[in-house]
């Protein structure tokens, strides 16, 4: 049998006498020995002392080795730089030694993230001519650390809320080609570092498709008489095309949308009996050389009736000239026409 400790209090035993001193065992069967099944009350109080002590004296030894191995692992003791990037820790970082790891769990699991900023949406395109006046929804997102200053359209904002609605005017130049940009920023800080955002605001012209009643001036075929191509312009007029539905083109019901290029695929669109008409501004791309493919194939029945044509548009800005096609003949299907 092997003891591991012994016990014997300050001052002897107890009041009601004997001894007080205990003795820890190594092992559960030492243990055990010392306890008789007491059928001839053999038990004396130092084998109840003895069996407390030796728990006693177990957890004792377990809560030590705990608190030891706490202590050794607290720190991070290694000066190699990290071969790859792990959590916040990116690859090549290297540590004081000894690093505590409460700072490296940090590290690894917390790692800095700048503030975020931004509008809602980022962008938007208007017609030139239309209204000036723009409502920005810009927002603020704070990450690791608590956002110092917000500054939207060269305007400081309070700290809290971190959204919000910013009036701004935009301006176009009275003499487009094809398009213009107004851009509009924020910034937002949290005193580690500043995070920027843009917003886009794209000035851009319509072009327009559809069809156009002819009857009046007998429906001309400008295949076989391409002189008449001046009396069809003088019915496309501004008016006229500002009023196009589209002719059912990609099952739309309108004519006409915002962009920068003539290019476009009209899908099913349909002459219903009459001539169909395509206009675009003038400085678009090949705005005076585009390509008509029909059903997949090439067509050159489209003419042109009106070049670099002065236009006013729905909001009465006349800044921008245009080209007006219209196809030779009248048009009774469904047609796929792609113009490039």
């Amino acid at each position: 049998m092997s003891l591991t400790g012994t016990y014997s209090p300050p001052g002897g035993g107890p009041p009601y006498g004997g001894s007080a001193s205990a003795e820890s065992w190594s092992t559960l069967d030492e243990l055990l020995i010392q306890l008789p099944d007491n059928t001839a009350n053999l038990i004396v109080a130092k084998n109840i002392r003895d069996s407390v002590f030796t728990l006693w004296d177990r957890i004792d030894t377990v809560e030590t080795i705990a608190a030891s191995a706490g202590s050794s692992s607290s720190f991070f003791q290694n000066p190699a730089p990290t071969p790859a990037t792990v959590g916040g820790i990116p690859a090549g970082s290297s540590f004081p030694t000894p690093t505590n790891m409460q700072d490296m769990w940090d590290q690894l699991l917390y790692p800095y993230i700048a503030p975020g900023a931004g509008f809602s949406p980022a962008s938007s395109s208007r017609e030139f001519g239309s209204s000036l006046l723009i409502n920005l929804n810009w927002s603020v997102t704070t990450n690791s650390d608590p956002i110092t200053t917000i500054t939207v359209d060269g305007n400081a904002k309070p700290l809290s809320p971190q959204f919000g609605v910013q009036g701004v005017t935009g301006t176009h130049s009275l003499t487009p080609v094809s398009s213009e940009n107004n851009v509009f920023s924020m910034s937002v800080s949290d005193g580690t570092s500043t995070t920027n955002s843009n917003y886009t605001l794209t000035w851009k012209n319509r072009i327009y498709w559809g069809y156009i009643e002819l009857s009046s001036i007998g429906n001309p075929n400008l295949t076989t008489n391409p002189g008449s191509a001046s009396i069809v312009a003088s019915l496309c007029t501004d008016t006229a095309i500002k009023s196009l539905t589209g002719a059912n083109a990609n099952a739309q019901a309108f004519g006409s949308e915002l962009s920068t290029s003539k290019n476009k695929t009209y899908t099913g669109i349909n002459g219903s009996g009459k001539h169909l008409i395509f206009a675009w501004p003038s400085g678009v791309g090949g705005a005076l050389t585009p390509t008509f493919t029909v059903n997949g194939l090439p067509n050159t029945a489209f003419t042109r009736v009106r070049t670099a044509s002065a236009f006013v548009n729905q909001f009465n800005f006349s800044g921008t000239n245009y080209e007006v096609w219209v196809s030779n003949t009248l048009q009774n299907s469904p047609l796929d026409i792609v113009i490039s």
